[in-house]
């Protein structure tokens, strides 16, 4: 295949069912971002998660905990994130947000546009949370997903993680014309940063992610009926108007209500067109754009703040006069819970034609 040919990166909701009881379940968390690393993977790459991008959110969030597991898979996209889901009352989401708040504009906002009463647009269901969420969160341990993607009950917990990141191997890339850029020297025109698409992932396992599918030629809600992710609630089409699952172009993400676009001028990709529905439109914009870029790099700390902004929305706290560093070891040269939990897969990284 030509360079320009495609990989599938298709939103993929799984079959996979467990029923747990989490209520009462311990928290067992990882400190911060921890990032462990099949044997495929290099130890600079691995070393570099571990301190540079694992630095990047520690340096950004108070509570921005989980155990993730990276490796390389033939059958990947560009990159895909796999996890356990858990579903909570929108009351007890909502008040958990309460609890939580670090009273920053974001969070007063975001708070002021969720009512009481969970608006009707979501038919009274359950709000999804990814299990580093739900820790955040103080809702529960939520459920774990090991290296074979396998359920187990303790995240954070030797070999069972928060969330499971398999990217594609260099060979895969190489096929069509593409390779990898690990952060050192000038990126090619045809290297797709590697830190980026794990930064994407993982964005996704902190909770990101929309419960709307898009691979089967219409939006469909895979979590079950009209339930919304967490950051579902902060979906917009224009002020005072929430969307969850809408093909209308422009719909955005919002903390105030639907005044601002908290994401700049991102916009979602609100097409049954096998790009996540809570990824970006834009190109080389942004973390979260659904389509990889090659030739560019985007951080969460140097791409406006967009991710930064949902991420403080749905439950995670910045630390007091939050620094925006610039990454110090790679080049920027380059341009209560419910009973049930589903393993959701979640694609990104088609080149671009």
């Amino acid at each position: 295949m030509a360079p320009g040919g495609e990989l599938k990166i298709n939103l993929m909701h799984l079959t996979v069912v467990a029923v747990t009881f989490l209520s009462s379940a311990a928290l067992v968390s990882a400190s911060g971002i921890n990032y462990v690393c099949a044997s495929s993977i290099s130890t600079s790459v691995c070393n570099t998660l571990q301190t540079t991008i694992a630095g990047q959110y520690s340096s950004t969030f108070s509570n921005a905990n989980a155990s993730i597991y990276v490796a390389f898979n033939s059958s990947a996209g560009l990159g895909e994130s796999l996890q356990y889901h858990n579903f909570t009352s929108y009351t007890d989401y909502r008040n958990a947000l309460i609890a939580d708040s670090s009273g920053d504009a974001i969070d007063v906002a975001a708070l002021a546009s969720l009512p009481a009463t969970e608006p009707s647009l979501y038919g009274g269901a359950n709000v999804e949370v990814t299990t580093a969420l739900a820790q955040a969160l103080g809702l529960g341990a939520g459920a774990g997903v090991t290296s074979s993607l396998g359920f187990c009950a303790n995240p954070g917990s030797s070999g069972c993680y928060d969330g499971v990141i398999y990217l594609a191997p260099a060979s895969n890339l190489s096929n069509i014309g593409y390779g990898y850029y690990y952060g050192t020297g000038i990126q090619a025109a045809n290297q797709f940063n590697i830190y980026t698409v794990i930064e994407h992932e993982t964005d996704e396992i902190l909770g990101s992610a929309s419960c709307i599918g898009t691979t089967t030629g219409s939006l469909v809600d895979t979590c079950g009926g009209s339930s919304p992710s967490a950051v579902d609630l902060f979906r917009y089409q224009s002020s005072g108007v929430r969307v969850l699952k809408s093909t209308t172009p422009g719909a955005y993400f919002s903390y105030n209500g639907g005044v601002t676009n908290g994401a700049g001028t991102a916009t979602y990709n609100t097409v049954a067109n096998g790009n996540d529905y809570a990824d970006f439109i834009q190109q080389c914009q942004h973390v979260q754009d659904a389509v990889g870029c090659p030739g560019s790099t985007q951080y969460i700390t140097t791409d406006g703040g967009a991710e930064i902004h949902i991420l403080d929305a749905v439950g995670y706290n910045l630390n007091e006069q939050s620094p925006v560093p610039e990454p110090t070891t790679l080049s920027l040269l380059a341009t209560g819970l419910g009973s049930v939990a589903a393993l959701i897969r979640l694609r990104y990284g088609k080149p671009p034609a």
